[in-house]
């Protein structure tokens, strides 16, 4: 009989990307960080808005574009409010959305916090894992790294399920794993008769937090 195990795993990236550009202070390429503000200027009847980057070595500074040249009408009143309050968290989700940002960045892939929920479902002898990805800011962990870390086995096993058609997303379609994940992808497992996989993604799946 067939038993599913339903798990919702929560994914906070813990700090942004931090774009490498050449510091007109420093004389060189340096990371460049969130100051917590934009920067929002009118050009006739235009507007142009940019979020404040700063050198982490000096106080130079680089403006990344969140718009140029839009008309007023054109921006959503929320938009323009956080614009003008520099609301934290509009900040937050444009400095981790790695989109438009410069190609070189600060080594290493953002660290990621994740919280693990048992959503349905309990014991170790479930035949079918659903996970569930909430993930509200953009993260750049590809997929199978993030499925290997979490469920502690290799890429290459991971890869293997995929291949058989035991590691899939919704409705048996095709996961991305070499892609970030995005919010609500959904994750189907199923380990077949394999007593060394279960049981170490067992060890993985149990240390969860319970749902509440």
């Amino acid at each position: 009989m067939s038993k599913s195990l339903k798990c919702v795993w929560t994914l906070q990236p813990e700090t942004p990307p931090r774009p490498v550009i050449p510091c007109k202070n420093c004389g060189t390429l340096k990371p460049f960080t969130p100051s917590g503000k934009f920067r929002l200027n009118a050009n006739g009847s235009k507007l142009d808005a940019w979020v404040i980057y700063k050198c982490e070595c000096c106080d130079a500074t680089w403006n990344r574009p969140v718009f140029e040249r839009r008309a007023r009408r054109q921006i959503a009143p929320g938009l323009m409010e956080a614009l003008q309050t520099n609301c934290p968290h509009q900040i937050q989700k444009l400095a981790f959305d790695p989109t438009g940002l410069p190609a070189i960045a600060a080594s290493g892939e953002t660290t990621i916090a994740v919280h693990k929920q048992i959503a349905e479902g309990e014991g170790e002898d479930w035949t079918n894992l659903e996970i569930t990805l909430n993930a509200l800011l953009p993260v750049s962990l590809r997929l199978d790294r993030l499925l290997a870390q979490e469920l502690r086995i290799s890429r290459s096993t991971l890869k293997n399920l995929a291949r058989h058609g035991k590691l899939t997303s919704q409705n048996g379609a095709t996961l991305q794993l070499k892609k970030p994940p995005k919010h609500g992808t959904a994750i189907h497992l199923q380990p077949g008769d394999n007593p060394t996989l279960r049981a170490q993604l067992n060890t993985a799946l149990f240390t969860n937090e319970p749902a509440e």
